[in-house]
């Protein structure tokens, strides 16, 4: 996928547009370690494994760190083995449905956030009040993301936050020669 540009519209004909390239191939090559550990980690739960694929490369992108998981058995295994500051979770899976993973990553560590990624319209009001927020798949990845970074701001303040995407000022540089 081709990088977007930007350009600064300039009036004065004599001065030319420059092209700015986004932080992540400039600034993250400086401070990767910086980034690396600052990262929130994901957990992301659900037996649709292209769909796991999708979400995990959509929010690295995005700044997370993201593990991925194809059943609630194995969603917990990991979530054992791994420090996740939020967990996403599908409703509707085989062996052990969204409620059950959320009781089990709570029982795990109650202090950790699971967001129910769902489409399914036969979510019971029991299983709502086991989770910390829930997401229709057909909404918004912004909505999604909001949702996340919603939770994440509670549980740890903004220090645990994905650095915002900078735009040509937040650099202090100037985008035209």
């Amino acid at each position: 996928m081709a990088k977007a540009a930007r350009t600064l519209a300039v009036r004065n004909s004599s001065v030319s547009a420059v092209l700015w390239d986004p932080p992540r191939t400039s600034r993250a090559a400086n401070s990767r370690t910086t980034i690396r550990s600052r990262r929130p980690t994901l957990l992301w739960i659900d037996d649709f494994e292209l769909g796991l694929e999708m979400y995990r490369a959509m929010f690295e992108d995005l700044g997370f760190r993201v593990l991925t998981a194809c059943s609630g058995h194995e969603g917990l295994a990991v979530a054992a083995q791994n420090h996740v500051d939020v967990v996403v979770t599908d409703y509707e899976m085989p062996e052990m449905d969204g409620e059950e993973v959320s009781l089990a990553i709570k029982a795990l560590n109650p202090f950790t956030p699971v967001v129910l990624f769902s489409g399914s319209t036969l979510v019971s009001h029991r299983t709502l009040q086991t989770v910390d927020a829930c997401c229709d798949k057909a909404g918004s990845r912004e909505q999604l993301l909001g949702t996340i970074q919603s939770l994440l701001q509670k549980k740890r303040g903004p220090a645990l936050q994905p650095a915002p995407l900078a735009e040509a000022s937040d650099h202090g540089q100037r985008t035209v020669a």
